[in-house]
């Protein structure tokens, strides 16, 4: 039952869209309303430009960025996989392979996400980007988390942070290296990292970040067998996600509420909540995760 209820790492974007060499107004207004965290606007806006310059790798880019940040992941990819098609430029492909590999990821696919995950750290060491290469590290050391490889996971984040020099990308790799210490059952330096984690996005007033690593604190107190505190911090999380229509992580919101409530002994609202985090995680194509959930659903069925 644990198995499925592994706390969740953020991945990192690598979405510097000043580094795109936009022609198009149009292309400009997707950006600022992602940058903005309106990702419905931003998705609208991405829509119509896509439509009128079909050809335009950024204006693709934009609109599967936008996707991905609501767990929309299969149109996401498939715009994803367009702007690759259409741009050489080795900067763009290092941002575009980067998103490609969330992608993935978020989809269950472990190796095609690892695979695009080195083409873009290959890229970002050509072009000695120091912010590119900390990014993809990040989400390198997630997939090895993934796979059970706890030291070697660590490793790639403490390297990614060594080449970090903004405070507030650090944050998410803080929350990362958190869950690294909640594997081993070290919950207090686990709750240090997560509590420095969401100080720093919400001072920097990134409170999408900030949400998904209370949710995060929220599963760790869970551990700690604090359901109080971690009610507390699931809930607020939970409000958090939703308000900006990130259905990725309002569906592990219900998930970490599920397993709060098998620890109290109350398995219909466990299921219930269970149930909601797989309708969800079903819709947006994150099959690995809906699967983990179906395994929870039917294990419980079984106890009762």
């Amino acid at each position: 039952m644990r198995k499925a209820f592994s706390l969740l790492f953020i991945i990192l974007s690598l979405l510097a869209f000043k580094n795109f060499a936009c022609t198009q107004p149009e292309v400009d207004a997707c950006e600022n309303f992602y940058k903005a965290g309106d990702y419905g606007r931003a998705i609208e806006a991405g829509r119509a430009v896509v439509q009128k310059y079909p050809n335009n790798p950024d204006a693709h880019f934009c609109l599967g960025a936008s996707y991905y940040a609501i767990g929309e992941f299969r149109l996401a990819l498939e715009h994803l996989k367009k702007a690759e098609s259409l741009t050489s430029d080795k900067e763009d492909l290092m941002y575009i392979y980067n998103q490609i590999g969330l992608n993935y990821w978020r989809m269950g696919y472990l190796d095609d996400a690892m695979l695009y995950f080195s083409r873009s750290l290959s890229l970002a060491r050509s072009l000695e980007d120091r912010s590119g290469q900390a990014v993809v590290l990040n989400n390198i050391a997630g997939i090895y988390r993934d796979k059970g490889e706890l030291d070697k996971a660590l490793g790639y984040y403490e390297e990614s942070l060594r080449l970090q020099t903004d405070k507030k990308e650090k944050a998410i790799t803080y929350n990362n290296i958190a869950l690294i210490y909640v594997n081993k059952g070290k919950y207090k330096k686990a709750v240090e990292y997560l509590q420095k984690a969401i100080e720093i996005n919400e001072r920097y007033g990134y409170y999408h970040t900030a949400s998904i690593s209370k949710l995060n604190l929220g599963g760790t107190y869970i551990e700690m067998r604090d359901y109080k505190k971690a009610e507390k911090y699931i809930l607020e999380g939970l409000e958090g996600v939703k308000k900006v229509g990130d259905k990725y992580w309002e569906a592990a919101g219900y998930k970490y509420l599920s397993l709060l409530y098998i620890d109290k002994g109350d398995k219909k609202t466990a299921k219930d909540y269970l149930t909601r985090a797989y309708d969800l995680y079903k819709s947006i194509g994150a099959e690995r995760d809906a699967e983990d959930v179906l395994s929870a659903i039917r294990e419980l069925e079984k106890r009762r």
